[in-house]
C-alpha cells in the first residue's frame, strides 16, 4: 500500500521564494525547504513518501485560470495535483469541466486567504456547482498566528455539510486547527474526512487517538502540510499513536484512494 500525503503545498519555481515570504509574514512559519515541485519530490524520497497531493489556493478570483493551468502541467508520476476555485470567479463551471477533463480529482479551498464566508450566496453557488464531482480539501480552524475571527469553525463547517450533504470533503488539521474540542462536539461521526496535516505536536496525542477512534479510522487521511511540517515528522507523529498495522496502513494511503476513487501503486525505489 502506498504512503500518500494528502495535503502539501508547492509553488512555481519563479514565485516560490516570494510566496514563502508572503506566507511567513502571515503565518510566522518557516518552510522546511523552499516549496517547489523538485524540492517536494526530493523531500518525499528522504521521507519514504510515495505520492503527495498538491493543494493550490487562489487568493484572488482572477488567479484561478493560471493556477489551474500550472496544476494541470505538473508531472503526475508521484504528484497528485488538485485544482483551485474561488467563489467570486465568474466561470466556475468552466473551470470544473476543465479540471475534470484533465483528470484532476479535487480542489483546495481556504476561506481565510481567499477572503469569503462559508454561508455567503456565492459560496453556496460554488458548492452547488462542485456537487460530488470533485473532492474538496477544506481548511478548518485557526491559523498558525491566531486570528481575531475564524471563519471555518466546526460549527460553520457542520452547517455547510448540512446545506450540501452531497459534497465529498476532507477537513484539514483533524477537522479544525486549534478547535479540536469543538470538532468532537460538531463534526466527529459525520460523513466527512479529516486529514492530519499540521496536527502532530499541536493537538494532544490522546485527543488525536480519541478523535480517530470516535470518527472512524476509515475517514482519516495522513498528511503533513508540507512545507510547514516535514513529512518525516508527520509520519513519526502517526506512528507514535501506536495504532494497529491495518489502521495505520488505511490512514497512510488506503483511505485517500477510496475517497477519490483512484488506485495508486507504490513508488519503486532503487
Amino acid at each position: 500500500m502506498p504512503i500518500i500525503d494528502a495535503h502539501t503545498h508547492i509553488f512555481p519555481d519563479k514565485v516560490a521564494q516570494n510566496a514563502v515570504e508572503v506566507l511567513h509574514e502571515a503565518y510566522r512559519a518557516k518552510p522546511v525547504v523552499l516549496p517547489t515541485a523538485g524540492n517536494l519530490l526530493r523531500h518525499m524520497d528522504g521521507s519514504g513518501v510515495d505520492f503527495s497531493v498538491v493543494c493550490p489556493v487562489a487568493t484572488k478570483p482572477e488567479h484561478v485560470p493560471s493556477i489551474n493551468r500550472w496544476i494541470i502541467g505538473l508531472p503526475r508520476d508521484r504528484l497528485i495535483p488538485f485544482g483551485a476555485l474561488h467563489p467570486a470567479y465568474d466561470d466556475i463551471e468552466g473551470q470544473i469541466r476543465l479540471l475534470l477533463g484533465e483528470g484532476i480529482k479535487g480542489i483546495k479551498l481556504q476561506p481565510f486567504f481567499q477572503g469569503y464566508a462559508l454561508d455567503a450566496p456565492e459560496t453556496q453557488r460554488m458548492m452547488q456547482r462542485v456537487g460530488d464531482r470533485l473532492f474538496i480539501i477544506m481548511h478548518g480552524g485557526d491559523e498558525i498566528v491566531r486570528q481575531p475571527y475564524v471563519e471555518p469553525t466546526p460549527q460553520r463547517l457542520a452547517a455547510l455539510l448540512d446545506r450540501h450533504p452531497y459534497l465529498r470533503v476532507s477537513i484539514a488539521h483533524l477537522g479544525s486547527y486549534m478547535f479540536w474540542d469543538d470538532v468532537e462536539k460538531h463534526l466527529v461521526g459525520r460523513d466527512v474526512y479529516f486529514d492530519l496535516s499540521y496536527t502532530f505536536g499541536e493537538a494532544p496525542d490522546d485527543q488525536i487517538r480519541r478523535i480517530i477512534a470516535d470518527h472512524g479510522v476509515g475517514r482519516i487521511l495522513w498528511a503533513s502540510d508540507f512545507p510547514w511540517q516535514s513529512q518525516s515528522v508527520a509520519l513519526a507523529g502517526l506512528r507514535a499513536l501506536s495504532l494497529s498495522e491495518a489502521d495505520e496502513t488505511a490512514i497512510l494511503g488506503g483511505n485517500f484512494m477510496a475517497a477519490v476513487g483512484e488506485r495508486y501503486e507504490r513508488h519503486a525505489r532503487c
